[in-house]
């Protein structure tokens, strides 16, 4: 523990599946970002080992009936809390916690929207010179006039991760169909739909943990059953749930992948405090970099990429904790 921090009173603040899939026609396909029972366990294990009071508080519904009793709440919350719906369910627990005056893990209220909500962060990407796939946005279907200029796209909600309603279109299937793909999206997920160049090549996911300057900074590759690169391969939500998929550790100062390094440094001055992230990256096969996604609010589960990161870096998942507590905690000290 840093030797400047006493034992803190942590709240943990989550949603479980019982807390998304509250209402009858809630289902996996449009509602699976809560957080698995083994990443709170985890989390809440590795703060109590380094000394800490952990109250795994759960919602941001139960944090507030904390409020009643000024006592009851915590020092510091550790916030993996990713909301229930709308695009901006994950910048409520860092808002509501900004009025609380409890400082918390994570990036805040504006990072965590910018990042969930892609057709916000790709305009911003794009400024920043920083290569995304090319893409649409459609409110409706009746916005589509014609096919996209490339042959294969990832058509996905604008507010979502996890590849949550990630499907692929191939132009020749015609425009009545991308039309009808797109409406049948829209109406799921009530949100506007990107469609966007489908990327051919490797698929790297970089973990991080700092402000600024990381503490920890590596990348994992997603290989398939023969440990062989994606290429025309899609991540799906059922191959991720599946398992069909593993990763293997990369190094991110080779010739390959020097681009990559200097992407994600660049990110964390513009979006910085995240205090841990991951990003996701396609390689194409002339070796251009094109950014995928952004998770600030990348999962601590002990066998997703972020914690497999710190592994590749001889870390244990207890130190990874450890690393972002500190970093965090700092940060609020200033």
């Amino acid at each position: 523990m840093n030797q400047n921090c006493k034992p803190l009173k942590i709240g943990l603040l989550f949603e479980r599946q019982v807390d998304i899939m509250s209402l009858p026609n809630d289902n996996e396909a449009t509602h699976y970002h809560w957080r698995e029972l083994e990443e709170v366990e985890a989390v809440a294990e590795s703060l109590t080992a380094l000394g800490h009071h952990v109250n795994k508080i759960g919602t941001l519904d139960a944090l507030l009936k904390l409020t009643r009793n000024v006592e009851d709440l915590p020092d510091f919350v550790w916030n993996i809390s990713v909301g229930v719906v709308s695009r901006n369910r994950t910048a409520l627990a860092p808002a509501i916690l900004e009025q609380l005056n409890i400082p918390y893990t994570g990036g805040d209220a504006t990072v965590k929207s910018l990042t969930l909500n892609k057709d916000f962060l790709k305009p911003l990407l794009q400024w920043s010179g920083i290569l995304t796939p090319s893409w649409h946005r459609y409110d409706s279907p009746e916005d589509i006039k014609s096919l996209p200029n490339w042959s294969f796209s990832i058509l996905k909600p604008s507010c979502e991760g996890y590849s949550l309603g990630l499907q692929c279109f191939d132009s020749q299937e015609g425009l009545t169909k991308l039309q009808q793909i797109v409406g049948e999206m829209r109406e799921l997920f009530s949100a506007p739909i990107l469609c966007e160049e489908f990327i051919v090549g490797r698929e790297i996911t970089v973990g991080v943990v700092g402000n600024g300057l990381p503490l920890l900074l590596g990348g994992v590759e997603t290989v398939n059953a023969e440990g062989e690169s994606l290429q025309s391969e899609i991540l799906d939500l059922t191959a991720k749930r599946q398992g069909k998929y593993k990763k293997v550790g990369v190094d991110l100062s080779s010739p390959d992948l020097e681009n990559v390094n200097q992407i994600v440094l660049q990110l964390m001055q513009l979006l910085k405090p995240l205090d841990y992230a991951t990003f996701d990256f396609r390689i194409s096969t002339s070796g251009q970099p094109y950014l995928l996604d952004i998770n600030a609010d990348a999962t601590l589960h002990p066998q997703r990429s972020l914690a497999q990161v710190a592994y590749v870096a001889g870390l244990s998942y207890q130190e990874l904790i450890e690393i972002i507590f500190n970093v965090s905690w700092e940060r609020w000290q200033k």
